[in-house]
């Protein structure tokens, strides 16, 4: 069945409780899911859009974190049903939906991440149910929706409106979106600025979790005191780095 810790994050983002995510792009061995596992995080994000995860190697890393249950959502090449099943078919709990601007787009992975009678998604794969009954698992896989774009932005209210039942948590791309808005990583832009703030008061209208990938703790502090509730950073080698540096650091001190 779905893990202790898959039911305490769901109850984290209904509550719009601080939920932290790490970031994993790099590091596909299902070896190291014991260190995440005891981390301290709510859930990893696998990168599958940008990163080096696959469909021929995510179950091997997302069955074993199955096994120290331990979530994992993995961020989807694209919105469409080959990407959003197999995922879920091979031991993930839930989809990142890269580049989210349309009604459509959601119905689509709601009709794919859902058997029927919610949805037209097919069983099968080497972990999909994991104990779950139907409707076990059509209530405990997760889908996050990234909003990147202003349109994504100027079509939120909508999708929320609709479908907030089905939807985790809104996942914002400030990178994407900087770029979308026409001034490129420059994140203390006013443009950009004005597009997380109206994503933040619609998903804050509907009761929904919201976050960003955050580049620092100082942004997490900011955005914390400006709405939002899910935390996206820490990719695997800046822990690596810090990791490292704290045990020279603590021999150079000897």
């Amino acid at each position: 069945m779905s893990s202790n810790s898959t039911a305490k994050l769901i109850e984290k983002l209904k509550n719009r409780e601080k939920v932290f995510s790490t970031y994993i792009g790099q590091a596909m061995s299902p070896m190291f899911a014991p260190a995440y596992a005891t981390s301290g995080a709510d859930m990893a994000i696998i990168d599958m859009e940008h990163g080096a995860f696959n469909p021929e190697n995510v179950g091997d890393f997302a069955v074993e974190c199955n096994k120290h249950n331990f979530p994992v959502i993995a961020r989807i090449q694209d919105c469409e049903y080959h990407c959003i099943s197999k995922c879920i078919d091979q031991g993930c709990d839930g989809i990142l939906v890269p580049r989210t601007e349309t009604l459509e787009q959601v119905e689509l992975a709601i009709a794919s991440m859902r058997f029927f009678p919610i949805g037209k998604k097919g069983v099968g794969g080497i972990a999909c149910l994991r104990g779950d009954t139907i409707d076990e698992f059509n209530k405990k896989r997760l889908i996050f929706l990234q909003i990147e774009s202003p349109k994504g932005v100027e079509n939120l209210d909508e999708m929320l409106t609709k479908y907030s039942h089905e939807i985790a948590g809104i996942i914002i791309g400030p990178s994407d979106m900087s770029i979308m808005c026409g001034c490129p990583l420059e994140y203390d832009h006013p443009k950009l600025i004005e597009q997380i703030n109206k994503t933040v008061e619609i998903c804050l209208s509907h009761g929904m979790s919201v976050g960003m990938f955050m580049n620092n703790l100082e942004w997490c502090k900011r955005w914390y005191e400006n709405g939002m509730n899910i935390f996206w950073m820490a990719g695997e080698s800046e822990c690596l780095r810090l990791g490292i540096k704290s045990v020279a650091d603590g021999i150079g001190a000897l």
